[in-house]
């Protein structure tokens, strides 16, 4: 019988460190996770400290390593975040995310070819990934390797989701990488089709710092004066005149609508897309002011026109939140007639 007592002794004591450590397993991954989401916000320093107490227990975690190193790298510490990615890589080579950041890291210093050796050990780990063929187009076109780039570009695109917000997103991408390195007619040709799909893209571009190498493109600004999406058929619209002009952003007709819309709290994106023939509110509703045609001018030279698309907003929500919008308008062009009248002159002192 005495020989017998140690077996289910040390069973519950197996069993007991296994509870043990499972609990902790469970507790790294929850702050390993909080870690990414306070990096994807901008807080490095508070991610290194949920890092640092996973790190604590297992000096060797993988994971936890390449965030760490992340946090560094955006604290600006760069040959401690190079160190523990070295350390991450050597912990577990399969951490394709890791391969990702020595290829940018190899980007930035110019090492070209060993950023192309670092994308290859990713593609090997996940060869379907989307985003294989456009990070080693991105590399090529660093190094001048056009054709090769393009060529890539094309099978990234050919392989984009079938949504058309994907196809747009995937387009927008790759004419940041054309842009970026002065190749202005492909940029322009294919930040159009990304525009065509969504013209958010048009808006986002005109702020990206990666189009400034072909900011004063003739094609590029003429893209970014093209309204690509007038109403379709089915969208609801509405089309008013004003005595008002637009005067390519300079009359009060623009101001006003500006006005109206923060009065009636109708939720706008404040990045207003300002153009010599048109400025654009993007919003659940879609404001455009302009002026008239010359010939149609005399019926009032600005034009407000709102539209949207059908079942974005109900119907009857639809009719009550334009009116309230017409009538802020009017509202607040006439507080801009009456503060420009000039003031009556002071009688004449008798005598």
């Amino acid at each position: 019988m005495s020989r017998r007592t140690p077996r289910p002794r040390f069973a519950a004591v197996l069993l007991t460190a296994l509870l043990a450590a499972a609990p902790a397993s469970a507790a790294d991954d929850e702050r390993l996770a909080k870690a990414q989401r306070l990096l994807d916000e901008g807080r490095p320093v508070a991610a290194l400290a949920e890092v640092e107490t996973v790190l604590r227990r297992d000096p060797d975690h993988a994971e936890a390593l390449l965030l760490r190193s992340t946090a560094r790298f955006m604290e600006g510490d760069m040959e401690a975040g190079r160190a523990d990615l070295d350390r991450a890589l050597a912990a577990d080579p399969t951490l394709r995310q890791a391969w990702l950041n020595r290829a940018g890291l190899d980007i930035a210093e110019a090492r070209y070819d060993a950023a192309l050796e670092a994308l290859e050990r990713a593609r090997e780990l996940d060869p379907a990934a989307p985003d294989n063929d456009l990070n080693v187009g991105a590399v090529l076109l660093l190094q001048g390797r056009i054709e090769e780039a393009t060529g890539h570009f094309e099978s990234y695109l050919a392989a984009a989701g079938g949504s058309p917000g994907e196809r747009a997103e995937a387009h927008y991408l790759v004419a940041k990488n054309y842009a970026g390195q002065g190749y202005a007619r492909l940029a322009v040709e294919t930040l159009r089709r990304a525009v065509e799909a969504d013209e958010a893209y048009r808006l986002a571009a005109r702020t990206d710092p990666s189009f400034q190498a072909i900011a004063e493109a003739p094609d590029f600004q003429r893209l970014l004066e093209t309204d690509l999406h007038p109403p379709a058929p089915d969208d609801r619209v509405v089309r008013e005149r004003y005595p008002a002009a637009y005067d390519g952003g300079h009359g009060p007709l623009l101001s006003a609508v500006l006005e109206a819309l923060r009065l009636t709290e109708e939720p706008f994106d404040p990045r207003v897309e300002v153009t010599p023939e048109w400025a654009l509110v993007h919003g659940e509703l879609r404001v455009k002011v302009s002026d008239a045609p010359p010939a149609e001018a005399e019926a009032g030279p600005g034009i407000l026109q709102i539209s949207t698309r059908p079942g974005a907003v109900p119907a009857a929500e639809w009719q009550r939140r334009v009116e309230r919008v017409l009538e802020a308008v009017d509202l607040a062009l006439l507080r801009r007639q009456r503060s420009a009248r000039p003031a009556p002159e002071a009688p004449l002192p008798p005598g």
